[in-house]
């Protein structure tokens, strides 16, 4: 007998019953106004580090974590991961503790403008832990296999969480020109500095640092914490045209991020590929974060994350006289709420914002799922069509992919993975090369064949840096079609025919569009395609009159999008799409009937809800819309179904996006990537009406 498919009635009770363990999850029963920061209870001690997940954060400065991380840290603490944060550079900077209001500037100190950031660290993470600045930590030295002493601080009654601080050099004072030691170390294998020894710190000695000194320090970390997640900065920040529209306020010449930043992430990565992995037949999953790009696209936090996030600044920023430490209190210039003014506490962005499993059900009913582990990608499939049970993955290769893994299924059944891949991480700029590449079953339900490069639209390696990940589809005639965002935030593409015959990169063109990392892309009802960028005014979006012929830009007079869209083709040959509004993070949707050039308010009556890209699923009746919530979980709900749609939330944190798909019974399943680094799915049960 066929079971019924869900309505939205069933899909909501069926969420209720749901009870996955993870991030603390919040209901509420319709839309409401935001309500104001609440003040969490702290970690209990006991429980710390004790989730199952450990998590790594190797970063440039100290503050990095907080300003570009942050909540996702604040959710791996309330979480109880192991948490590990690791940080290269003491920040020393000029060595200026500046206060707000003081007309004077005190005299340089650069060990006691270290050690005042130390504090606030500390300081920061103890009000994240136990919402008390001044919980008291264990400070001692560790040294390193080549000898370098580096600080440790451990948070008392706390086991799980450690700050580790290298202390390496944020400035050569005996270089012209740029003094940045990382950049330059990255870019100069002869080169070495030294460590610097903060006011306050019990670390008595400086130690001579190389590039490959750090990069085996850092493999040393990886090793001794074997992390099942670690967050880096991004390696490849934007390009940034700075001008009269466009000043250079934070960022570097050239480029949307601070150099450090990109160095950091950079030795991060090179540490990673000598990491063996967590060991007990786990792997891991890497997220890099956007630094100073966050103030140059709209907020995408809702108001309560953006204040929760200042007060953890705040208490990093600290005051003076407010604690006994000999080199000072905090970061003072960062207090009093001076973090919101740049715009990095009002956005959280990762490098790739639409990584996440792909899932989808195969010919024999059973769900089959794909992600990137430890750099390569895993394919999971269900042992029983509708079981819910996936034995371990299987590991397919690729040697350096990045997340935003892409997975279409060909006319004949046989599965194509696409994603970008780092094929090179040397100092010189032609060995720093990223490229796009492929991997495709035999035959259906068979092995794969190695990994194929389809190259990078940008010829030059440092243009092709930029480059973002790939989405895919298939139209109607059989093409294959494959997009990237290139290095001007515009759009390149390839095409694959029906007879395997790949085209060259081409340029959709309109180099005054720029987009945000991360594409939609669908196929409608009678075969064409429409792809989707989130720009900084509009929702921009490319489409053909039928299948074959090349895609050509379309306005769609959207809003300002806060992340980027999602979209859906329905049976009758319309389009859904769904996109964030800016500072309220609240979703918006709209239709574009079949043969219409306007796109429809659908008046989605649904409060703020979380960051990042929204999901869509079709049900039985109505569409399923999945959001990120503000707790690191994940909010469902029913729309286009009538009646008034309201959020019902599901625990369980997610490493990127969430995934929905349809199992073997008609019910729909919630598919994520846990910091554990497994699969976790949870099938929506089927009620009976009452």
């Amino acid at each position: 007998m066929t079971a019924a498919r869900p309505t939205r009635r069933t899909v909501v009770a069926g969420l209720l019953a749901l009870t996955a363990v993870g991030c603390t999850a919040d209901r509420d029963s319709g839309p409401r106004k935001e309500a104001p920061s609440k003040t969490r209870s702290a970690v209990p001690g006991p429980q710390d580090g004790t989730s199952g997940a450990r998590v790594m954060q190797i970063v440039a400065h100290p503050d990095d974590d907080l300003y570009f991380m942050n909540p996702e840290l604040q959710q791996s603490i309330n979480d109880n991961d192991l948490l590990v944060s690791v940080y290269i550079n003491s920040g020393e900077s000029g060595g200026v503790n500046k206060v707000p209001g003081e007309d004077r500037p005190p005299r340089p100190d650069v060990p006691g403008y270290a050690g005042a950031r130390r504090q606030g660290l500390r300081q920061a993470y103890a009000f994240m832990v136990t919402k008390s600045e001044h919980a008291p930590w264990d400070v001692r030295v560790d040294t390193l296999p080549d000898g370098t002493p580096v600080e440790v601080n451990s948070l008392v009654g706390h086991p799980g969480l450690k700050l580790v601080l290298l202390g390496v050099r944020q400035h050569d004072s005996n270089s012209r020109g740029p003094t940045n030691t990382l950049p330059r170390m990255w870019g100069d294998p002869e080169m070495s500095t030294s460590t610097l020894i903060a006011t306050g710190s019990p670390v008595g000695a400086t130690h001579e640092v190389t590039r490959e000194s750090l990069i085996a320090n850092l493999a040393h970390l990886l090793n001794e914490h074997k992390p099942t997640l670690i967050r880096t900065m991004d390696p490849d920040p934007d390009m940034q045209v700075h001008d009269s529209q466009h000043r250079t306020r934070h960022d570097q010449p050239g480029y949307s991020d601070h150099p450090d930043h990109t160095a950091a992430a950079l030795f991060a990565y090179s540490a990673l590929e000598r990491y063996k992995g967590p060991g007990d037949g786990r792997s891991y999953s890497v997220v890099a974060y956007r630094g100073y790009y966050n103030e140059r696209w709209p907020h995408n936090l809702p108001h309560q994350l953006v204040r929760a996030k200042a007060d953890i600044l705040n208490a990093y920023g600290g005051s003076p006289g407010t604690c006994t430490f000999v080199a000072g209190c905090g970061d003072y210039d960062v207090g009093k709420n001076r973090s919101i003014g740049p715009g990095w506490a009002q956005r959280t962005s990762q490098r790739q914002p639409t990584a996440a499993p792909r899932v989808e059900q195969g010919a024999d009913g059973r769900l089959t799922a794909f992600a990137v582990l430890g750099g390569q990608a895993a394919m999971w499939r269900e042992s029983a069509p509708g079981s819910g049970n996936w034995p371990a993955p299987k590991l397919l290769g690729g040697d350096g992919l990045l997340p935003g893994l892409a997975a279409v299924r060909a006319k004949d059944g046989r599965w194509l993975l696409f994603a970008q891949r780092v094929a090179g991480l040397g100092p010189k700029a032609d060995e720093n090369l990223r490229e796009i590449v492929m991997a495709e079953q035999q035959t259906p339900g068979g092995a794969f064949r190695a990994w194929a490069s389809l190259g990078n639209p940008e010829r030059d390696p440092d243009r092709g840096r930029r480059v973002g990940a790939p989405v895919v589809t298939i139209a109607g005639d059989g093409t294959l079609h494959l997009f990237v965002r290139n290095w001007g935030k515009g759009i390149s593409t390839r095409r694959l025919d029906a007879g395997g015959t790949w085209s060259a990169w081409r340029d959709l063109g309109g180099r005054e569009v720029e987009v945000q990392e991360g594409l939609a892309v669908t196929t409608d009802a009678k075969g064409r395609v429409h792809l989707f960028g989130a720009g900084h005014d509009t929702v921009h979006h490319w489409t053909h009159d039928q299948p074959g012929q090349d895609l050509t830009p379309v306005r769609t007079g959207l809003p300002v999008p806060a992340d980027p869209p999602a979209v859906l083709a329905r049976p009758d040959g319309s389009l859904l799409l769904v996109l964030r509004e800016p500072d309220s993070a609240r979703p918006r949707a709209y239709r574009l009937a079949a043969g219409s050039g306007d796109w429809a308010d659908a008046r989605l009556d649904l409060a703020g809800r979380g960051y990042g890209p929204l999901a869509l699923h079709p049900l039985g009746e109505g569409v399923l819309l999945a959001a990120r919530n503000n707790d690191g979980g994940t909010s469902l709900a029913t729309i286009e179904a009538g009646g008034t749609p309201r959020w019902v939330s599901v625990k369980g944190c997610s490493v990127g996006q969430v995934a929905l798909a349809t199992d073997s019974d008609e019910r729909p399943v919630l598919a994520r990537l846990a910091p554990d680094a497994t699969l976790v799915t949870s099938a929506i049960p089927q009620n009976r009406r009452p």
